[in-house]
């Protein structure tokens, strides 16, 4: 009799774990996410939560459904529409997994676990993001703390660096403009003409949110900088964006990084 209740467990455990199983499979070969822009507070104080190593379960519940209530509405109709797509390319076991997933997909209830799982996702990639945010910050202290060019150029370039990360921007996303940029050979003019072509309003109001709410209690100097540089509206010429000129030029730095390693190992 013990044999057939462990044995019991056993099949119940594994029924228990297979829909977190299937997602992660599906998420791992398919990349699927919720975009950065759609992340609200909900999500920011679920990243909190998730960064608490003495955090109650049902608060953590609590806030997960309350997350994903916020973001499933708006989200539903893409992610389902993604699925698909993949699931008509799909054959053998990763076909079987797109075919559940899609139908806890269709499912509108604060219990799917896809909508979940997406959620739980988003919110441990934020809080990731938000700490690489911070740790750009307390790099760049002691530079700040000492003001002068060094200082600005300083708090300049993790301004940069802080907004990559809590915008989930890529240089891809950007790759003519900034292969014309340094076609032009990284001349103040072409810098000028990048930052417009790049610049739109929405983004650079976003990326000004996003640096009001860091606050790193031990670099106060580099987050009172940043912060005073993203108060207030952006001014209408993205090239006289104090925020938005260091994020663009992050972004070429991190293309051409890419593209010579990418050299690399092509020589290779």
């Amino acid at each position: 009799a013990d044999w057939v209740d462990l044995a019991r467990d056993r099949m119940t455990a594994a029924r228990d774990d297979r829909p977190a199983q299937v997602i992660a499979r599906v998420l791992r070969r398919t990349g699927l996410g919720f975009p950065r822009g759609m992340l609200g507070e909900d999500t920011a104080r679920l990243a909190a939560l998730l960064d608490r190593p003495d955090v109650n379960p049902i608060e953590l519940e609590t806030q997960i459904t309350v997350a994903t209530t916020a973001l499933w509405r708006h989200l539903q109709a893409p992610v389902a529409s993604a699925i698909r797509m993949h699931l008509s390319r799909a054959d053998g076991q990763d076909r079987e997994d797109l075919g559940q997933v899609l139908e806890w997909a269709h499912r509108d209830d604060d219990g799917n676990p896809l909508a979940r799982a997406l959620t739980v996702r988003a919110a441990r990639e934020f809080g990731a993001a938000v700490r690489h945010a911070e740790d750009q910050l307390r790099a760049v202290e002691g530079a700040v703390g000492h003001g002068g060019p060094a200082g600005a150029v300083a708090a300049a370039r993790a301004m940069g660096a802080a907004v990559v990360a809590l915008l989930d921007l890529d240089p891809e996303d950007f790759a003519p403009e900034i292969a014309d940029y340094v076609d032009q050979d990284q001349s103040a003019e072409a810098l000028d003409a990048l930052a417009r072509a790049t610049g739109d309003p929405e983004t650079r109001a976003w990326a000004r949110d996003a640096l009001v709410a860091l606050d790193v209690a031990d670099a106060p100097d580099a987050t009172d900088a940043l912060q005073q540089l993203a108060d207030g509206e952006p001014p209408e010429d993205p090239a006289e964006d104090a925020v938005w000129v260091p994020v663009i030029l992050a972004l070429v730095a991190e293309g051409l990084e890419r593209a010579l390693a990418h050299e690399a190992e092509s020589a290779g």
